[in-house]
Formats: C-alpha cells, structure tokens, sequence
C-alpha cells in the first residue's frame, strides 16, 4: 500500500474536523476561541452526572470502547490519552491528560459519557453514532489510562 493510500483516512479526519470546528465554533474562530472553548469545562446536567455507567468495567465493552477510542479519539487524545494526539498542535487544542488521576476523580462515569455524546468545544457528540455499550467502553477505557491496567 502507497504512503498516499495509508495517510489518506488521516488526511480526511484531519479536514472532517477542521469543517467540525468551523461549524461548532464558527467561521471566524481564532486559535484563542478554540482554546477558550477547550477550556471552559462543559456544564453536565446533574441528572448525566449521576448516570450509572451499566457496563462499568466489563471487559468486551472496555474492549470495544478501546478500539473505537484508538480509531475516533487518538488524533487529539493521543494513543497513551495524555492529550498530545497530532492534531492538538495543529487546531490549537488543550487535551485533558487521562492519565492523571487528580483529572479523572472530576468525572463520574456519567459525565464522561455525557460529553462523549453531546461533545465539547471542538469535539463532536457522537449521540447517534455509536452503540451505549460502545460509548460506556470508552468510558471504562478512558478509566483505564489512570489505572495502569
């Protein structure tokens, strides 16, 4: 396979989510705006908050939310979650660091799941996108980069 061929699901990413922030932000937005918006914590509802995450450390949805994660999230998460995925630096974004325990204590299970479907600042929600179980095991995934497991 070419360079050309294996850059080229990479390359559509990179210009899907340029559209996707132009779209959230606006046509205007400066790098400031979407570091801003980076920034600013999302407001969860409190009922979200408080959602029970049904597959809480089961091992096939972990597995599943890791595969997605790895193939929807890395570009701006990074692969560790760390936050220093290759388009960070090129769309100006600030990346929560998962790995960080101080960071994840934050979040209840809920509001993760809740911004993975509404989204934040330059990142889409994937309400309709994927499966609850998918987006739970992201969540438990998410949950493991803080846990050495």
């Amino acid at each position: 396979m070419s360079n050309t061929r294996k850059a080229l699901p990479w390359i559509v990413t990179g210009i899907a989510l340029v559209l996707v922030v132009t779209v959230v932000v606006g046509e205007e937005a400066t790098d400031e705006d979407l570091k801003k918006a980076a920034l600013t914590p999302p407001v969860v509802p409190a009922e979200a908050k408080q959602q029970e995450n049904p597959f809480a450390w089961n091992a096939d949805a972990r597995k599943k939310g890791a595969l997605y994660f790895s193939s929807q999230c890395v570009m701006c998460h990074g692969a560790d979650g760390r936050g220093t995925g290759d388009l960070v630096e090129r769309l100006s974004l600030t990346m929560p660091d998962f790995t960080d325990p101080e960071m994840q204590k934050k979040w209840t299970d809920g509001a993760m799941f809740y911004v993975i479907n509404a989204g934040h600042g330059a990142m889409p929600g994937q309400k309709d996108r994927f499966d609850p179980e998918i987006k739970w095991g992201m969540v438990n995934y998410v949950r493991s980069f803080a846990n050495d497991d």
